[in-house]
């Protein structure tokens, strides 16, 4: 058979120029793999190919890079930093639909989607025996559909209701969908992953590779983040991740240490083997996060800083974040003195820093928040959960001891416990709570930050080249 690729909603928008304005071109990487247009797929070799381009895909600055700014400085974790307009107008919330990184992430996961479309819309027709013989056209499918729903989660809490696009476009009417809602958009990621859950492989020891602990994983994620969350299937989901073989670590720095890779608590984590490795696959964010040589982007908050001192909180803090002397250097700050200046500290490893999307400490504190809310009483089960993540960092027991202060107590350890990880904001935004935290944001003079945001300020913008080319999506 002969696979032709066509061009999804985000066609128009590859042309959207990348903003960086950084001194380094960490983000002119190209992708490490693509699939070329028109070719001949017949074999089972040539579906793993199909499927390496979905893989392949998620090494764009999206899942490298903007998964931070968009979940940790869009929140109350991190500063812009840098001088690169379009991250300091996402951290002042005065973000518009020119804003080159909301152009660069609506096509970088609409190029995801279509990856994942000729996988799910080619992969079914290959005439290889050896597809079946051992099982893997299945698994491919799967693979491709967990990927899909992955791809759609972000853009659902990024944008709200999209285009929902599954099919590859063979006219110019199919190109130009209207958004569907919300509620349509989460159907579709829950179709996805509950249609792959059972044919995708149980365990790899690559954590790049999608498994059955991915899929429960984000199922729970998922059924946490609707619009009206479903607690009891949250808990279900959790549990079976929980009990899928994944183990906390004994120590929570060997999490980010660069010698435990693809541990026992991980989940799921992109795999960096060096832009000189065999797969030139490189962090770039550990380039632009710590040094001196210029201002580097996504500086840790005063108000985190005091968050892990209120709460003593020694271990979770010096692996998040390191403090250095940069008085020599010729730039300034507004938030920081520049003789004691914050860095993350979670990517340590130059380009070969792994960094996770799924790990089980996430899980763990995602359950007992599920117990939180099915019941009054729940609270007491939650504790259990909340205190073995807080154990391992040599605190006390959490004093929540109701259903109010619990939810505010596992709010605070997902923030400490997941600080840099790209899930604060989207954590808000699920509870309710962005406006309220956002706005309360003081310096570390105690002023106000003024960031003054509604309702109309949580959900980025339609892309404005989107917008000129497809008339149905306003």
């Amino acid at each position: 058979m002969k696979l032709k690729i066509y061009s999804l909603v985000a066609t128009a928008a590859l042309a959207i120029t990348l903003q960086s304005g950084c001194k380094k071109d960490f983000l002119e990487k190209q992708p490490f793999n693509q699939v070329t247009a028109d070719v001949a797929f017949t074999t089972a070799a040539a579906a793993e190919k199909l499927m390496a381009g979905v893989y392949g895909g998620m090494y764009n600055d999206y899942h490298i890079w903007d998964y931070m700014v968009n979940g940790d400085v869009t929140a109350d974790n991190a500063y812009a930093g840098g001088d690169n307009p379009a991250n300091i107008q996402i951290d002042l919330f005065s973000t518009n639909s020119t804003n080159g990184n909301v152009g660069r992430d609506w096509t970088g996961l609409y190029s995801n989607i279509k990856n994942a479309n000729e996988v799910l819309e080619n992969v079914p027709n290959i005439q290889d025996p050896a597809l079946d013989a051992s099982g893997r056209r299945n698994q491919i499918l799967g693979e491709a559909s967990t990927l899909r729903a992955y791809f759609y989660f972000h853009l659902v809490r990024l944008y709200g209701g999209v285009p929902l696009v599954l099919t590859s476009p063979t006219s110019l009417e199919e190109m130009q969908k209207s958004r569907s809602s919300v509620d349509e958009v989460y159907a579709q990621i829950i179709k996805d992953l509950e249609y792959a859950l059972p044919i995708v492989r149980t365990t790899a020891s690559n954590k790049g590779i999608i498994t059955k602990g991915i899929v429960n994983a984000l199922l729970a994620k998922v059924y946490a983040s609707k619009p009206n969350p479903d607690w009891s299937k949250v808990q279900q989901y959790a549990d079976a991740t929980i009990n899928g073989g994944y183990n906390l670590m004994g120590s929570f720095d060997q999490l980010f240490d660069g010698s435990h890779k693809n541990n026992s608590e991980s989940i799921w984590e992109m795999q960096y083997d060096g832009w000189g490795g065999p797969n030139g696959r490189g962090n770039w964010m550990t380039g632009v996060i710590v040094g001196t040589g210029w201002k580097r982007f996504c500086t840790p908050t005063n108000d985190l800083i005091a968050a892990f001192d209120a709460e003593g909180d020694v271990i979770r803090k010096n692996s998040s974040v390191s403090f250095k002397n940069v008085s020599t250097e010729g730039w300034s700050d507004d938030y920081w003195s520049k003789s004691n200046y914050p860095f993350i500290n979670k990517y340590r490893n130059d380009d070969l820093a792994n960094s996770y999307i799924l790990r089980l400490a996430d899980i763990k504190l995602l359950k007992a928040e599920a117990l939180n809310e099915l019941s009054s009483s729940g609270w007491l089960a939650a504790a259990s959960l909340v205190n073995e993540i807080r154990r391992r960092v040599n605190l006390a027991a959490t004093p929540a001891n109701d259903q109010p202060s619990m939810r505010l107590a596992i709010e605070k350890e997902r923030r400490l416990e997941l600080a840099f990880e790209g899930h604060r904001w989207f954590d808000l935004l699920r509870t309710n709570r962005a406006i309220a935290v956002m706005n309360a944001q003081k310096n570390g003079n105690g002023a106000s930050l003024n960031y003054n945001v509604t309702a109309s300020k949580l959900l980025f913008p339609i892309p404005q080249a989107e917008l000129d080319r497809n008339p149905s999506i306003r």
